[in-house]
């Protein structure tokens, strides 16, 4: 071997080790999170404000997961956005099964809470009904005429043994016109987040009466759905976007003050309302997605009693739990 071709071997050599060196020093490129879109139908609900826990912990980008917030004003407006391809998930009521009985392009994939503890009757602080005995025949505002308000106010009236219309449901809109028409005494009570009566209690405007999982103990109140194209085409990171869930509830749970810290930017509610409101909520919320028999009979029920629908629809239609952790 001559001295040329040796000292071409030793610069190629020494070039390959320096390259190598050189592509040890460039970082490794992260994987890119995965998108969900996911739909609320209320903004600053703390049961909602889960995803924004989970986000703010860290767990969602850790099963590589990044949400993508989506609020409207209501449970209708939420479902439209699904029929439409705007959203892959909703978070919303019980209520909204109904929607999938009659051919919304989605099923339901997680229960995300049991009996109704985050929703409650509210009334003004002028006694005019200290106690739920007076509300009977009264007028109390609800959101739409077949809300979850609409039946937990029917429910109540019936569970005092007044019967089914034992109260006037009055329909009036999202929680800013019901408290409207409270505090105007157009009606003498609203259904409402219990969050909300929390708050009025602390402004000296309003206060809750009666906490609807105080007296509804099967039910299920909230509930997470997933479009046909989701489950269909990206079934994994349905499976990832459920385990975020479920390990966010486990970490709030077990870090009570941080829950309530990383909750305040999407409630809007102080410390200590937010506080009473971790405390009325989390024992209803499932940390482990499953459906509960007697709880989801109940909610079937409500179908009929609501109008929504006139037969009781098969739990194989409306439900795929097959996602779940």
């Amino acid at each position: 071997m001559t001295a040329r071709i040796r000292r071409s071997a030793v610069r190629n050599y020494i070039g390959a080790v320096f390259s190598g060196a050189a592509l040890l020093c460039v970082p490794m490129l992260s994987h890119a999170a995965d998108t969900v879109r996911v739909g609320t139908p209320e903004a600053t609900a703390f049961i909602f404000a889960i995803l924004d826990v989970g986000s703010a912990a860290g767990i969602f980008k850790k099963h590589d997961i990044e949400i993508q917030r989506l609020n409207f004003g209501g449970g209708g407006k939420m479902q439209q956005a699904m029929v439409a391809g705007a959203i892959d998930v909703a978070v919303g009521g019980g209520t909204d099964l109904a929607y999938v009985a009659r051919g919304a392009p989605e099923k339901a994939v997680a229960s995300m809470a049991g009996a109704p503890d985050d929703m409650a009757v509210i009334v003004r602080m002028d006694g005019s009904a200290d106690t739920v005995d007076q509300l009977k025949g009264k007028s109390i505002g609800v959101t739409t005429a077949g809300s979850l308000t609409a039946w937990l106010a029917m429910e109540m009236a019936r569970r005092e043994g007044w019967g089914p219309e034992g109260v006037k449901r009055a329909p009036i809109g999202d929680l800013t016109a019901e408290t409207a028409a409270l505090l105007s005494k157009n009606v003498d009570a609203i259904v409402g987040p219990l969050e909300a009566g929390y708050r009025f209690e602390a402004d000296g405007r309003a206060k809750v009466l009666m906490n609807f999982g105080e007296v509804i103990k099967d039910f299920v109140t909230h509930i997470i759905f997933a479009s046909n194209d989701m489950r269909a085409q990206h079934p994994e990171t349905l499976r990832r976007f459920l385990k975020g869930w479920f390990e966010t509830i486990v970490f709030m749970r077990q870090h009570r003050d941080e829950a309530i810290r990383l909750a305040m930017p999407a409630t809007g509610l102080s410390p200590e309302v937010l506080a009473r409101v971790y405390d009325g909520e989390m024992p209803t919320l499932s940390d482990t997605g499953r459906f509960d028999p007697a709880g989801l009979e109940v909610l079937k029920r409500s179908f009929i009693e609501l109008g929504l629908l006139t037969s009781v629809p098969d739990n194989s239609a409306l439900i795929d739990d097959s996602f779940l952790p």
